[in-house]
């Protein structure tokens, strides 16, 4: 990989050798990531992550972690449905970016203001992890303080990282308006060393407290109900073929369904059970009063009030796509969630 544009951080800091073999600290608070992308008649979406943290340490391993759960456009239904839907935070909340820096070159690197590199690297997304290259600039902002940025747009190809689910059902979300399969991102990171790090430390510390604040804090209604609908679109509730046993694949999203019910305390929840129409009536229904409360069951086990929670089948009778294919009869087969009056 080429590693080298971060070798230019050592030699452009001005640092002695015995400082070059300090760690450097990614400043979260000065740093900015974000991502692009296009839907309908090019209409762009801003996202930006808020959630980064990284270093690179004393023997020249880089890395860089964004909590793909801070993901904010300035619209609640919109991040949640980006939360939900596409990343999968339930299953997979963080990206990650690495590259391998070698320390042993550093000393033929020429001391600048400004050098701009191609940057290979590794990332880790979504499930999935590619090495990549992109062109960055880095920029001396001070004596123990650096900036690497991107010199253009890096574009991330839905399919390359299995996201074409995610845009599947964000597309059916918004009425099936058209997203375009790839999205752009730019960043300007920061890191920072000698006297800087226990700064960075701190506000370390303060950024996760107010992180564990924000995720426990109650959830007004109207944002209870835009989480239960986005999370019944998502439809990652799965039982055994033909059975009301829950699959374990199922525990993530569940688990945040639980985290969710807890926040929202005055709102009492109906548990939707729903199924395609193969099979007779009867049996259809049956089951899908059985699926509504094995997922009461887990959620009242996991500290949910079952005051809180009424679990009802609806069986085939209320289908969310026609049943002609086996692609639509699995659209149908889903439980919902919907807060009660």
């Amino acid at each position: 990989m080429k590693a080298r544009i971060f070798l230019a951080i050592f030699a452009m800091a001005g640092l002695s050798s015995g400082a070059r073999a300090q760690e450097w600290l990614l400043n979260a608070a000065a740093s900015r990531l974000y991502m692009q992308t296009a839907k309908a008649d090019a209409i762009i979406e801003i996202h930006r992550f808020t959630g980064l943290d990284g270093a690179i340490s004393r023997d020249g391993e880089a890395n860089v972690k964004i909590d793909l759960g801070s993901v904010v456009s300035g619209i609640d239904v919109r991040d949640v449905r980006m939360r939900f839907l596409l990343f999968e935070t339930f299953k997979f909340p963080n990206a990650e970016i690495t590259a391998k820096i070698d320390m042993a070159n550093m000393r033929e690197l020429l001391t600048a203001t400004r050098v701009s590199r191609d940057l290979g690297f590794t990332l880790a997304l979504h499930g999935v992890t590619k090495n990549l290259e992109t062109p960055v600039t880095v920029t001396r902002v001070g004596d123990k303080s650096i900036s690497v940025a991107s010199a253009r747009p890096l574009v991330i190809d839905a399919e390359s990282f299995g996201f074409l689910p995610g845009l599947a059902k964000l597309s059916e979300a918004i009425n099936g308006t058209h997203i375009v399969a790839a999205a752009s991102i730019t960043f300007d990171l920061v890191f920072e060393t000698g006297e800087k790090i226990p700064e960075i430390q701190t506000a370390r510390i303060d950024a996760e407290r107010s992180r564990l604040a924000a995720e426990s804090a109650i959830i007004t209604r109207e944002g209870c109900e835009t989480r239960f609908t986005v999370i019944s679109a998502a439809r990652a509730i799965y039982f055994k073929t033909g059975s009301s046993e829950l699959d374990r694949v199922s525990d993530p999203l569940l688990a945040s369904i639980a985290d969710i019910a807890k926040r929202c305390p005055a709102m009492k929840i109906e548990i939707d059970g729903h199924t395609d129409a193969a099979g007779t009536k009867a049996a259809n229904q049956q089951l899908s009063e059985q699926r509504a409360r094995a997922v009461f069951s887990w959620l009242v086990d996991r500290g949910v009030e079952a005051s809180r929670l009424k679990p009802s089948g609806y069986g085939d009778t209320r289908p969310s796509a026609p049943n002609d294919s086996e692609a639509n009869r699995a659209k149908n087969r889903r439980i919902e969630f919907r807060v009660l009056n």
